[in-house]
């Protein structure tokens, strides 16, 4: 029996996004993945919070949270790609894990950074939007380029999966989209102070370069005993 993935790739209306597609000079700046064509189970790894940017991880988004709350059009490209039942179960298991993951998997700044000048960036439970997905496939055995998941912009996606395109517009029309919140969907809209999110923002920064630095020694160690 025949399933889809579905992979989407948007223009989200954030500062954060704006500085991206200025950097690569495109026209989106976000993928994700989701399970289903309504965008219930989509994942990707993005900010955990609307009120923090800086502190990101694996989140599970819906049309509520790509708009941040913002009013506007966004726009979005949606990419159906038929898998096996095998495949499908494949895929599931490997975002399940990641995201169920009680060492948590952080957001790579260093990754996105990297993405400008083409350098690669891989640390230890880490990964950027597109890296994710296009890791996600590969799980699954679908290797739809010979680049490789850190190497890949948006734009790049969208030119890979133009044949699965099954829209393309604004995420407000696209008929599938789900018209209610979900729980993960409040727990994102939830404000903090700013206190907390200064504590949270150091320590996600502290765990990503100690994550760094970490994966950076067993490579050198690695190396020594070639």
């Amino acid at each position: 029996m025949e399933k889809y993935i579905y992979v989407v790739i948007s223009r989200t209306p954030t500062a954060t996004g704006k500085l991206v597609r200025k950097f690569l000079k495109e026209k989106y700046n976000h993928a994700s993945i989701s399970l289903d064509k309504n965008l219930i189970q989509m994942y990707s790894f993005c900010r955990f919070s609307v009120s923090n940017p800086l502190v990101g991880g694996i989140v599970r988004e819906s049309a509520f949270t790509l708009t941040i709350g913002l009013k506007g059009n966004v726009p979005i490209n949606i990419y159906r790609i038929p898998v096996t039942t095998e495949k499908y179960e494949l895929i599931s298991k490997f975002i399940y894990e990641v995201y169920n993951d009680t060492e948590v998997y952080y957001y790579n700044f260093f990754q996105a950074i990297g993405l400008i000048n083409n350098k690669k960036h891989a640390i230890y439970k880490t990964y950027i939007c597109t890296e994710f997905v296009m890791e996600t496939l590969s799980r699954a055995g679908i290797k739809l380029t010979t680049l490789e998941p850190y190497q890949i912009t948006p734009t790049d996606i969208c030119s890979i999966m133009g044949q699965f395109i099954c829209y393309s517009g604004n995420l407000d029309e696209y008929p599938f989209r789900a018209k209610t919140k979900t729980k993960a969907d409040e727990l994102f809209f939830c404000k903090t102070g700013f206190f907390y999110e200064g504590l949270h923002t150091i320590k996600h920064f502290w765990m990503v370069v100690s994550r760094d630095r970490d994966s950076k020694r067993a490579s050198k160690n690695k190396r020594s005993r070639i």
